[in-house]
């Protein structure tokens, strides 16, 4: 399951839910202010920017930041 961490008034973040919402890409949103033990999930796998987009529980093939690139390649394989 694809998820992407993120906290309320972050433009990132919210021009890549939107991207994600617009194409149709099932996902699951983590406020990491909601969330503390999300919050240091991210910082331990070495992840200091907003959104971090996960598509595994291992963050193998995570980024973070507004990425189209990787949301384009993501579209696709979905």
């Amino acid at each position: 399951m694809l998820t992407v961490y993120s906290k309320p008034r972050c433009m990132e973040c919210m021009y890549t839910k939107m991207y994600l919402d617009q194409n149709k890409v099932e996902y699951e949103n983590v406020d990491i202010e909601a969330n503390p033990g999300a919050f240091e999930l991210i910082k331990h796998y070495g992840f200091t920017s907003l959104p971090v987009v996960a598509l595994d529980e291992q963050f193998d093939n995570a980024w973070s930041g507004f990425n189209v690139d990787r949301l384009e390649e993501l579209k696709e394989s979905c």
